[in-house]
């Protein structure tokens, strides 16, 4: 193929011209380089992950540094290490003891990673290999790597049950080494395949999580890219906005980069994480690039939000670690970036998108915040969703929420680590997350716990609404959302309902209403941040929590517990969990959150009882003035979160048919909200 870099000498103009961005990119990636191959072999002292998992990135990056400024040291090492892993067992290319072995031999991440990877350093460099060398390594793509990739492949489309990513990463492979081989009847199968991969993303999101969305997609878009550039006429037969369209719920899910405990000085990005997403989480920067140069003819708004995500998230490109970065879990740049950079479409900002301060995702994410620049409070639900065209990778968490003060994480998502660890099954559970689980008895009088369903699906056999939207609303500053995720529970639950009313940055009223068919008790979960032992909790009194975090508070009061009209009381407890700041493949590994990293604050109802209707009220402010804030009842069924200056602030009032009043004691204005709506009283 030798189509990826285009004019070598115009690349190298640019590249050492520019004494901007590219120049800053290309500096970053040939330090890294350097690291990368101080000794023999892939594998470097103090690497943390197996070689397959950072194959990708470090044979890439040599291998277009060597194409830029060639060196013999460089060569040699880049030469052993291809025909080194070229002359490895098929085995070997499926990757680690934990991936299944079957016959016929099927393809994994693994092997994808390691034949995109082989396949780049020989369209980059092929000088470097004999003519017979270039043939053996041909056949060794094809028969170690397409073709598992291709059976995988397969056998997933038969069985239509095991579908996620991992199509994505198969056919990327598929389709780079088709490309390298000019192997025109496999890019054939490969443009079908594309169309059903480009069907797996909802309109506006990606039902595996965030991080998942960003790894098929580091995948979909190098696929395009590749394809493009062997052929510029498959361009129309490539959809690029299956993808392009995430950037609006890229830039909502951002909340903001500060240092990280534990990770050194640099400033780390912080993201809404629900599921199986890194709280560390950043777009990779090809995709960004990618979606910023090749969309911006159709896509000129997400065009312009991709680059202003890319000038946020990589102000600093040598971020580290940078290991396993094509893996998908600590995201970085690879080359593509220094070719697409200068190509980019202007920087939009979310506020010039046109992208609300409160916006909703059809994979259920609800973000909303006080400003987009430098929010002081950022509120994130996973409220009500539409059928997922693909689910995975998500945790029993409807109706769960993230909640962040002066860049201070208070209620947190646990996010995910090892997937081989049972600590990995615990932060999945309904229990880890800032929802319900209910008890029950049985016919025997024997208790017994109702936690939520998982929800799984794909484009074939769509997910089940089993949470709903009520109402996602803003009025004059004041957001309403309110979800019911009855359906996940089963029997007896009929209503599973919760609304959120915030008045950012300061107010937020939580109201939860239960109903089922014969009693049960509400077990309540607030997961609160002490990953770097920086929580101050006190418990003021059972009902009423105080949190601080560096130099944000919180007062966490429960106002209210009825249950069929009367008081019932709800007793606290406190257990341990998990906070992860990021994946690693392997357990015992740097991100993965240590027991007691989440303080887990549970509230239990005395009686069994058939409805429940419980109130929380929260006041947010610094650690020292977050004192002088108050949450007053006003009658049993009327409450009011006092500023500190004794004016203003907003309380909440239920009525007996359950509407609720939320009147702005600054302006007096007031607030009706119905089952369905929020109007001006």
């Amino acid at each position: 193929m030798g189509r990826i870099l285009g004019n070598l000498e115009e690349l190298r103009s640019r590249i050492y011209m520019d004494t901007g961005k590219i120049n800053d990119l290309w500096t970053s990636m040939e330090e890294r380089v350097k690291e990368y191959t101080k000794s023999p072999g892939l594998m470097q002292p103090g690497d943390t992950q197996e070689w397959w998992h950072l194959i990708w990135e470090r044979l890439s990056d040599a291998a277009f540094v060597q194409a830029v400024k060639p060196s013999e040291e460089l060569q040699m090492w880049l030469r052993e290490i291809v025909l080194e892993i070229c002359d490895k067992p098929i085995d070997e290319w499926i990757g680690p003891w934990f991936r299944q072995r079957s016959i016929p031999i099927m393809g994994t991440l693994e092997t994808a990673h390691t034949s995109i990877a082989i396949a780049t350093v020989i369209d980059l460099s092929p000088e470097l290999f004999s003519d017979e060398e270039l043939f053996n390594i041909k056949i060794t793509l094809r028969t170690k790597g397409m073709d598992p990739c291709k059976a995988a492949i397969t056998q997933y489309l038969n069985a239509r049950d095991q579908l996620s990513n991992w199509f994505m990463v198969l056919l990327n492979a598929i389709g780079t080494v088709a490309a390298v081989l000019d192997d025109q009847e496999s890019v054939t199968e490969t443009l079908e395949l594309y169309k059903i991969a480009a069907a797996f993303y909802n309109e506006d999101s990606y039902g595996e999580s965030v991080q998942y969305s960003n790894y098929a997609t580091i995948h979909l878009s190098h696929l395009r890219e590749i394809l493009t550039r062997y052929d510029p006429n498959l361009e129309e037969d490539l959809d690029i906005g299956c993808y392009a369209k995430l950037m609006p719920w890229y830039a909502a899910s951002f909340m903001y980069m500060k240092p990280l405990e534990g990770w050194g000085l640099e400033r780390y990005p912080r993201t809404v994480n629900f599921g199986d997403s890194s709280a560390m989480f950043r777009p990779s920067g090809d995709v960004l690039l990618h979606v910023a140069v090749r969309a911006k003819r159709q896509f000129p708004v997400e065009s312009g939000i991709a680059r202003w995500l890319f000038e946020r998230l990589y102000e600093n490109p040598r971020l580290e670690p940078d290991e396993g970065a094509s893996f998908g879990f600590n995201n970085s740049f690879q080359f593509l970036s220094i070719l697409l950079y200068q190509e980019a479409a202007e920087a939009l900002t979310p506020e010039q998108a046109g992208i609300p301060l409160l916006s909703s995702f059809e994979v259920g994410n609800i973000i909303a915040r006080d400003r987009w620049e430098q929010p002081v409070t950022v509120l994130a639900i996973q409220g009500g969703f539409k059928p997922h065209r693909i689910a995975a990778h998500r945790h029993e968490d409807q109706n769960s929420f993230i909640l962040s003060h002066r860049q201070e994480r208070f209620f947190v998502d646990p996010g995910h680590c090892c997937y081989r660890l049972r600590t990995q099954d615990f932060t999945k559970s309904t229990t880890s997350h800032n929802t319900w689980s209910f008890e029950v008895e049985d016919k025997g009088g024997k208790p017994f716990v109702i936690e939520q369903k998982p929800v799984h699906g794909n484009i074939y056999k769509p997910t089940l609404l089993f949470n709903h939207n009520r109402i996602v609303k803003e009025l004059d500053g004041i957001y309403v959302v309110r979800s019911d995720a009855a359906e996940l529970y089963g029997e007896p639950i009929r209503r599973a309902e919760r609304s959120w009313i915030t008045a950012m940055p300061h107010t937020l009223f939580i109201i939860d209403r239960i109903q089922a068919d014969r009693p049960v008790k509400v077990r309540s979960h607030f997961v609160i941040n002490n990953r770097d032992n920086r929580l101050k909790a006190k418990v003021a009194a059972e009902t009423k929590l105080v949190f601080r975090r560096n130099e944000a508070g919180m007062k966490f009061f429960q106002v209210s517990a009825t249950s069929d009209g009367e008081i019932n009381s709800n007793h606290l407890s406190l257990d341990w969990g998990y906070v992860h700041d990021c994946y690693h493949p392997l357990p015992n590994q740097k991100g993965q959150g240590a027991e007691g990293s989440a303080s887990i604050f549970r509230y239990e109802s005395e009686r069994y009882q058939t409805q429940h209707t419980i109130i929380y009220a929260i006041a947010m402010d610094d650690t020292d003035t977050v004192r002088h804030w108050h949450i007053l009842p006003l009658s049993d069924r009327h409450f009011y979160v006092e500023p500190p200056a004794k004016t203003g602030g907003y309380s909440l009032q239920l009525m007996e048919n359950e509407e609720l009043i939320v009147k702005d004691h600054s302006s007096g204005r007031e607030y009706l909200i119905s089952q369905n709506d929020m109007t001006v009283r």
